[in-house]
């Protein structure tokens, strides 16, 4: 895998080195965080790492060319899983990252390559965020961001009067990275030792993405409408073996289309609003009959409202409201047909970057809640350390409670370097 991602870097490098007159900048990051649960895991403490160098070719003010090798590291299966993967990509993998040509006109932008494409600004539940997949063990909200796995593909933006058009279209779809699948079924099978077969990736050209978002500002209000057919980031299972103790799934990914619409206001001169609405058609959604393990595709509408404070004595908030409603009611499913969630966040900056974060969710469906802490503490331009801890309880079937194993208290450090 190491020599495949080398021989892939190497490759997309040459046309760079090739020409001559260009600007070469390089830099990255390198980050540990150790982490002490207080769940009921296997093992007490845990590790997670990561890693990224980039090289960055400037032909001119128009044209780049971006190369990234990313690498990540995880102890979460063995730490929290009773049946901990056996696939090594689980633990710790070396991938391409942010791989794209950028040209750029006057009125449009094209870019090709592995990349990044976030819809939506939503705090915590970002419904809109829909293009690349994610790596879902991450669970905490500040750490989202960095969840994105790039994928390839061809993002043409075009820029009109106080607005743009996005076209986007992908050769080679890309799955989501789950959190162990038996912290989601604890309630609906009751089988100790779950074991499922991953989907592969589809190769270059064997499956096709596209979509695009209109986005326009009018009347101080930040609009945007978009649509996107694509296979399905988070997979259903299909049964395919049991006994009393134990089950066999295989995962498959369908065809999903979503449209959405995203707004901004800025209200009173201070306080922001935000929402984002997606309705997703062919979601298919897994529930338990007496025959087995079976999957429902249903329409799913996703929504979530935001209002983000202005700051006052170094203090800032938000308000976070989202709901997640499915068009049947499933007996025995892994989710209920509607979920609602609020999320009350507040922050505090010390100065010189230096800021304490504290959020606390509620689900109002099952009665689950989850509280997150955050101090980011800059040690000079080039070094971050982080303190924080995240808990999740409440009520045995609610979607927060199945994440208690997660809830740590942990350390991190992170070195950005520029060559």
């Amino acid at each position: 895998m190491i020599k495949k991602v080398l021989t892939t870097f190497i490759c997309l490098s040459a046309p760079a080195i090739a020409l001559a007159k260009v600007e070469y900048s390089y830099r990255g990051f390198l980050s540990a965080k150790g982490l002490y649960y207080t769940g009921d895991t296997h093992e007490s403490q845990g590790q997670r790492h990561r890693a990224q160098f980039e090289q960055e070719s400037r032909f001119s003010s128009d044209f780049i060319f971006v190369n990234q090798v990313r690498w990540s590291y995880s102890s979460l299966f063995t730490d929290i899983s009773s049946t901990p993967s056996t696939d090594a990509k689980d633990t710790h993998e070396i991938f391409l990252g942010d791989n794209f040509f950028k040209y750029k006109s006057s009125s449009w932008v094209l870019q090709t390559g592995y990349q990044d494409v976030a819809w939506g600004e939503a705090f915590g539940f970002n419904y809109a965020d829909i293009v690349n997949p994610k790596d879902s063990r991450e669970t905490f909200y500040s750490d989202l961001s960095e969840s994105r796995l790039p994928m390839f593909l061809v993002n043409f933006k075009y820029f009109f009067s106080d607005g743009s058009l996005q076209l986007i279209y992908s050769p080679e779809p890309k799955f989501s990275k789950g959190l162990p699948v038996n912290i989601y079924t604890s309630g609906v099978l009751t089988q100790t030792t779950i074991t499922y077969i991953k989907e592969e990736d589809p190769k270059f050209f064997d499956e096709h993405e596209y979509g695009g978002k209109l986005s326009a500002s009018f009347w101080g209000l930040d609009a945007s409408l978009f649509y996107y057919t694509y296979l399905d980031r988070d997979p259903a299972y299909t049964l395919i073996s049991a006994t009393m103790s134990s089950v066999t799934l295989v995962e498959s990914h369908d065809r999903i289309k979503s449209t959405g619409l995203s707004l901004a206001k800025t209200l009173f001169d201070n306080f922001v609003f935000r929402t984002d609405i997606v309705y997703t058609q062919d979601k298919e959604i897994n529930s338990l009959t007496a025959t087995g393990l079976i999957s429902t595709p249903v329409n799913m509408t996703n929504m979530v409202v935001s209002l983000d404070s202005p700051t006052f004595n170094n203090f800032s908030g938000a308000l976070v409201y989202a709901n997640s409603t499915i068009n049947e009611d499933l007996t025995d499913a892994i989710r209920e047909k509607s979920q609602s969630y609020s999320i009350a966040k507040l922050s505090y900056d010390f100065g010189a970057e230096k800021i304490f974060d504290l959020s606390y969710t509620h689900e109002w469906s099952k009665g689950g809640h989850a509280v997150q802490g955050l101090l980011t503490w800059p040690i000079n331009d080039s070094l971050d350390i982080r303190l924080g801890a995240e808990n999740y309880w409440g009520k045995e079937d609610s979607q927060l409670y199945k994440l208690k194993n997660v809830s740590n208290v942990f350390f991190g450090i992170k070195n950005y370097f520029q060559l």
